[in-house]
């Protein structure tokens, strides 16, 4: 990337740190107190361990991009929102969906026509690699985000069920009721062993789908015609089926030269710490019903 310098890996797996730092030929460090000044890192580290590793960042003045989730509660997440601020650095969040070209291409078709209905589903099959999160937590929490960003956050009601494994529940359906009557729906599995990525969008007048691995948007409407021959059923009316043009990119690097961009002060830091919060409130709303502890408005 351009005006920028890889120059350290942090990593408390020795090994694995000099490897990696080999192989991008910067430096190797094992603890957060021997490393020299940075002006900005990647936090990528089991999320129970985002918390401590992020507020002892900020705390040195780096700015940071953490992985999503932000956290596991409310006050690890307020903590991190609470440093960055107070340290007056840049804390970005790491949904990543947000930086898919089909979805900002999406979010600029919507913007003079709401959302009446969502549909995401997020499946893949079990995977070793999380063990501390359930699949809330660790795959819906990219759609709640993207939900929120499209429709808003005025949800009045939450429903859900799942089927649980040993880490939770590993296959979860969500049904949301927004303040205004629109509805979204989410699914989310770790145990389906095809992977989907798919959103869903119903306006008054479209119904709008993004493939969000291949970047892909189409836009359906419903054909018409004016005259009485329609109320008279002399015509059969098509579906007009369009495909938008989409300028694929790579969400990863667009994410971290948002970031970047934030951090140098060339516009604000769109995917802050206080967005991430509000779409882990929902979320814990939906783990909170699934374990039968919420009060379901």
């Amino acid at each position: 990337m351009k005006d920028v310098d890889l120059v350290a890996v942090l990593d408390s797996d020795s090994g694995r740190c000099r490897e990696v730092a080999s192989t991008f030929e910067c430096q190797a460090y094992y603890s957060i107190s021997d490393m020299p000044h940075v002006d900005a890192a990647v936090v990528a580290v089991p999320s129970a361990s985002h918390s401590d590793v992020g507020c002892a960042l900020m705390k040195r003045g780096i700015h940071c991009l953490i992985e999503k989730p932000l956290a596991l509660d409310r006050h690890q997440t307020e903590l991190l929102i609470n440093t960055a601020e107070s340290e007056r650095v840049v804390l970005q969040v790491g949904h990543i969906e947000r930086f898919n070209p089909a979805v900002r291409q999406l979010k600029a078709l919507l913007e003079d026509e709401p959302v009446l209905v969502s549909n995401s589903r997020r499946m893949s099959a079990v995977s070793e690699r999380v063990t501390d999160t359930d699949v809330v937590l660790d795959l819906m929490v990219h759609d709640i985000d993207i939900v929120l960003y499209l429709m808003g956050s005025r949800v009045a009601h939450v429903a859900a069920c799942d089927v649980s494994g040993p880490n939770g529940p590993d296959h979860v359906t969500a049904l949301l009721s927004f303040l205004d009557g629109r509805m979204a729906s989410l699914t989310a599995s770790r145990i389906t062993q095809n992977q989907i990525r798919q959103l869903e969008v119903t306006t008054k007048d479209r119904f709008l789908t993004v493939d969000y691995p291949n970047q892909e948007l189409l836009v359906f409407r419903q054909g018409r015609i004016d005259g009485t021959d329609v109320l008279e059923g002399r015509y059969v009316l098509d579906v007009d089926t369009r495909r938008v043009f989409v300028r694929r990119a790579e969400p990863l690097l667009a994410e971290l030269q948002h970031f970047l961009g934030a951090v140098s002060g060339l516009h604000e830091c769109e995917v802050d710490g206080r967005g991430a919060l509000r779409a882990l409130d929902l979320a814990w709303r939906i783990q909170a019903v699934l374990a039968g502890t919420a009060n379901l408005t």
